[in-house]
């Protein structure tokens, strides 16, 4: 219903405007009577209604309740009304307050309506729906020790009850002789009887109204039109007062957690001290004297739980920590919440049958009445929210459901970060115990260290030791660590102050750390640091002490417990390493081994803090750069630079370019020996090429040509094409700079021609270059099918 505005003008003194009330009284009537019939033929033709009331009619009571929907006239404003507008906020400034009291307001506005309907009296019931029973509004509403008078909502006796019970109105002619309600209105002698319930837009009801004449005088079809308004418009402001209140407490609640979960997630606070403050935080925002909180242990088969309370002694705010409970022991709100899984919401725990102790073991509290919220997962109930005893001693109500959904929701994001947490904390205390583990496993032979400690930490080398050709191969596995030991020696040792004792135990524990592969092993590793160490002792004073010992340390460490799969393998089986790093998963694997090992050997612990920091960073990048692919994009930049004559050796930028070079030089040197040697280890990279194939094939894959054994016929073209693709250009850039590094790809070549010979004494196609070389919209690429002519 939309109503025009009400003309007003106050009075001048309360004295006068009793006078004159008294004067017009019957006056008044009559014209209020006319109005109302005005109003009901307005409704016919679908026109707005209103109703005028005199100012002698009105007193302060009355005007603060027509406010949120009059238009006052004060003294000295003037109001302009402009055209077209049919609503004035400020008559609902009156329920935007957040102070303002629904029950005063309604019995304000049943005496407004006991003026307006010519009613001898009115009275207000409020519903209580725990008790289910109506409660008497007395006169003085704000007086919060007011006795209340309670009737039991049910159909007959009284008419008040019967409304209540049906949630519809009645029109009384004549109270004393309707037999339907023998206790009549109770409270007085009335002849008719106007009782309207107040309905909220949800159908819940809210509070009832009883309007009573003691003269004959029936309630016509207009009075009960104007009672009918007001009510709807009632149980309307009262529901939306109650929802605006309820989410500015969740707006609050809402501000309150997020500052305390921003803590906790930034570990400026502890799990303690997190959930201690939360439970502080709603135990005030909902008015409950005690708040507990419970995250439930999956780990044990009975129903155990962690408990954090706040409240838990009388007079006092200081919470208590965690202590463990059994959920299974007594028959407790908390416990049936856990094994349920549905909310809980107790309005009066001494009629409530499932629990029948008046103390909750758990707690230690006197429970009246408690509201519980399981926390939830994929997996069942986590956690327990529970709120026990409002400080007004009434029970929780829908509203304050809502709100604690508000709060538990929040609970649901600590009690997962929570077991993340403890997940992360197993975690990292069982890689303490498999790091211990490791280490004791790890320790070199007692005999080998001794021995080799007795020769000064060093091996004396061969020889031709310090010739490119060299390979260990010639002389014995065995003396592998004394030979990295001697290599570091010669170039690094004494400018690092590395320790020689460290250092042979070093050396001893990464060569062990080595798999038995057919090519990536210690072996390979041993070759790799040969080289480097040739390059390095060939061209000194180009790099610094940190870069030059990076490059040996990445040369000793760089294929640190390879699997003897390529990373497509691992990708394509899920390996654990394919979810640790996107990209270069074994470059990765081995950085990470080599730090573990540097970091437990301690043999760059004498350098200050910011050089080991530099020293590890530089091994990262060097090992990384033995990722072929990596390799592509730094021979790119470096042979534009070449190309240019531009490389400048102050510019960390080329030195780095440069040392990728030496790395993937390092790594494939076993091309660059003798043929002799560079076909063996041909060799022994096709046989873990064809172990992945193999494996690859039972997974129901087709190989890759170089990783099918089907395919060895293959071996020289593809070593051709590969030294002419990948080593060669390498190695080529590397002799731009260093001049003296002519030797390795003159030995390449060699490698090539004999390959060549492989071939025309097999009888198969000759490879050429020319072949590889893209054409327009094409390339052509020699055939892995040719058969032999």
């Amino acid at each position: 219903m939309s109503m025009k505005s009400f003309n007003i003008k106050p009075a001048a003194n309360e004295e006068e405007d009793e006078k004159r009330s008294k004067k017009s009284n019957l006056q008044s009537n009559q014209t209020i009577n006319h109005k109302m019939s005005k109003t009901a033929s307005l409704i016919l033709r679908k026109t707005q209604s209103h109703f005028l009331v005199s100012s002698e009619k009105l007193d302060k009571a009355t005007k603060r309740v027509i406010a949120p929907y009059a238009q006052i006239v004060r003294k000295g404003l003037k109001e302009e009304r402009k055209e077209g507008t049919y609503l004035d906020i400020n008559r609902f400034n009156v329920f935007l307050e957040d102070t303002v009291d629904l029950d005063s307001l309604l019995y304000e506005t049943a005496m407004v309506l006991k003026t307006v309907t010519n009613s001898s009296g009115a009275f207000v019931y409020i519903v209580n729906k725990v008790n289910n029973e109506l409660i008497l509004m007395p006169k003085n509403t704000k007086n919060p020790a007011r006795h209340e008078v309670n009737i039991p909502i049910e159909e007959g006796k009284m008419a008040a009850a019967h409304v209540a019970s049906t949630k519809e109105y009645l029109v009384l002619d004549d109270v004393q002789r309707d037999r339907r309600f023998s206790s009549g209105l109770h409270w007085i002698d009335a002849n008719t009887a106007l009782v309207m319930p107040v309905l909220q837009p949800d159908g819940d009801l809210y509070a009832v109204l009883e309007l009573y004449r003691t003269c004959a005088e029936p309630y016509d079809a207009n009075v009960v039109y104007t009672v009918v308004s007001v009510a709807c418009w009632a149980g309307a402001a009262a529901h939306q007062a109650a929802a605006r209140i309820t989410l500015q407490k969740t707006g609050h609640l809402n501000a309150e957690l997020r500052a305390l979960l921003n803590s906790y997630f930034c570990n400026l606070a502890s799990i303690d001290t997190m959930l201690t403050d939360m439970l502080a935080v709603v135990k005030s925002f909902m008015g409950a004297m005690r708040s507990s909180f419970y995250i439930i242990d999956r780990e044990r088969a009975e129903l155990t739980a962690d408990m954090w309370d706040d409240g838990w002694a009388e007079n006092t705010a200081m919470p208590r920590k965690k202590t463990k409970i059994d959920l299974n022991a007594d028959q407790t709100p908390a416990g049936l919440v856990a094994r349920t899984g549905v909310c809980l919401n107790v309005r009066d725990a001494y009629k409530d049958p499932r629990f029948t102790k008046e103390v909750d073991p758990t707690t230690g509290t006197v429970v009246r009445s408690c509201l519980a919220m399981p926390i939830m997962d994929k997996k069942g109930v986590i956690g327990v929210v529970q709120l026990t005893n409002k400080k007004n001693a009434k029970p929780f109500e829908a509203e304050d459901e809502e709100i604690f959904k508000v709060f538990v929701s929040y609970c649901s994001l600590i009690v997962q970060f929570y077991h993340m947490h403890q997940e992360k904390i197993y975690h990292e205390n069982l890689n303490h115990v498999y790091c211990d583990l490791m280490h004791v496993h790890l320790k070199p032979c007692r005999h080998d260290f001794d021995e080799l400690i007795e020769s000064n930490g060093i091996a004396i080398p061969p020889n031709n030791f310090n010739n490119y050709n060299f390979h260990i191969s010639e002389i014995s596995k065995e003396d592998m660590p004394g030979l990295v030991c001697y290599m570091f020696s010669e170039t690094i040792m004494e400018k690092m102050s590395f320790d020689r004792t460290q250092m042979a135990d070093f050396a001893l524990t990464v060569l062990g750390c080595y798999r038995p592969n057919p090519y990536h092993n210690a072996e390979h590793a041993f070759c790799f640091t040969h080289t480097m160490y040739m390059i390095l002792l060939t061209n000194p004073g180009h790099f610094d002490p940190i870069e030059t010992a990076a490059l040996l340390l990445s040369g000793v460490c760089h294929d640190l417990d390879h699997p003897g799969v390529n990373n497509n393998f691992l990708s394509l089986t899920n390996h654990p390493l394919s979810q640790m790093y996107r990209t270069s998963l074994l470059e990765y694997h081995h950085y990470f081994l080599a730090k573990k090992l540097i970091e437990d050997k301690k043999i760059i612990s004498k350098l200050p803090p910011a050089d080991q920091e530099r020293l590890l960073e530089e091994i990262k990048y060097d090992i990384l750069c033995t990722d072929l692919a990596v390799y592509f994009q730094v021979r790119a930049q470096l042979a534009n630079v070449v190309a240019e004559g531009t490389f400048d050796w102050k510019l960390s930028t080329h030195r780095n370019l440069l040392k990728g070079i030496l790395m993937t030089t390092s790594d494939l040197s076993g091309c660059c020996k003798p043929f002799g040697v560079a076909k063996a280890i041909t060799a022994c990279i096709y046989e873990e090429f064809y172990n992945q194939g193999d494996k690859e094939r039972a997974m129901g894959y087709t190989p890759l040509s170089m990783m099918d054994r089907r395919r060895s016929s293959n071996q020289p073209a593809e070593q051709i094409q590969f030294l002419c693709v990948v080593v060669m250009p390498c190695l080529l850039l590397l002799q731009h700079v260093f001049p003296n590094t002519a030797q390795l790809a003159d030995n390449c070549r060699s490698t090539q021609e004999y390959w060549h010979e492989e071939i025309e004494i097999r009888g198969q196609k000759l490879w050429k270059q020319d072949d590889s070389l893209v054409s327009v919209g094409r390339k052509n690429t020699i055939s892995t099918n040719d058969t032999p002519e």
